[in-house]
């Protein structure tokens, strides 16, 4: 990996350590997501894949993570 990219890496994996907790494993799944983004990227740039596709992809699924967490925690505040 080039050290440029590396660098950018890191800086955004720092960066979302400062990313609210907005639910429980919230930061992990970003750290994971981000991952497949800069996987999907470098086959996007190997192969000619759709890129764009694939990082609306896991946006959304992160989106749904994080609404189904959330309705998790008001499901079992609601029974407390």
């Amino acid at each position: 990996m080039p050290l440029n990219e590396q660098k950018v890496i890191n800086i955004i994996l720092d960066e979302c350590k400062t990313i609210e907790e907005r639910c429980e494993g919230y930061r992990e799944e970003l750290v994971e997501i981000i991952a497949d983004i800069v996987a999907a990227e470098r086959q996007h740039r190997v192969h000619g894949t759709n890129i764009q596709q694939k990082v609306t992809d896991k946006c959304d699924a992160t989106g749904r993570f994080l609404a189904e967490s959330r309705e998790q925690a008001k499901q079992s505040d609601g029974e407390a």
